[in-house]
């Protein structure tokens, strides 16, 4: 029985790293939440319209082509999904972490999901 469990779990752990992407992201606020990538009302209103997504970039810290590019992919009204997974995926660990923590500190939970 305990082989069969440490036989799952490090299956689980290699197709998550072998087929999986880690670049979305599912972002919680006020009992909302939506992937980072989404389209949709609920997004729009609460990173763009209300002006979250300005604070976002800039307490972030990352270089402003990579803030006003993350803006723009997140808040364009014909988002290309594919396009903000390229971006965010081009971006170092240290980076990824850096605008993750600028969510958190504009009162936004992040969970860590993986594209399968």
């Amino acid at each position: 029985m305990r082989r069969i469990i440490s036989v799952g779990v490090l299956a689980l752990a290699v197709s998550a790293l072998v087929g999986c992407s880690s670049s979305n992201f599912l972002v919680y606020k006020d009992a909302k939440h939506f992937f980072v990538t989404s389209n949709g009302d609920t997004l729009k209103k609460m990173l763009c319209d209300s002006g979250d997504m300005d604070r976002i970039v800039k307490d972030s810290k990352l270089p402003e082509p990579l803030q006003k590019e993350l803006k723009d992919e997140v808040c364009a009204s014909k988002k290309v999904k594919e396009r903000l997974l390229a971006t965010l995926g081009g971006m170092t660990k240290e980076q990824r972490k850096a605008l993750k923590l600028a969510f958190q500190l504009n009162g936004y939970d992040i969970n860590v999901v993986a594209n399968c």
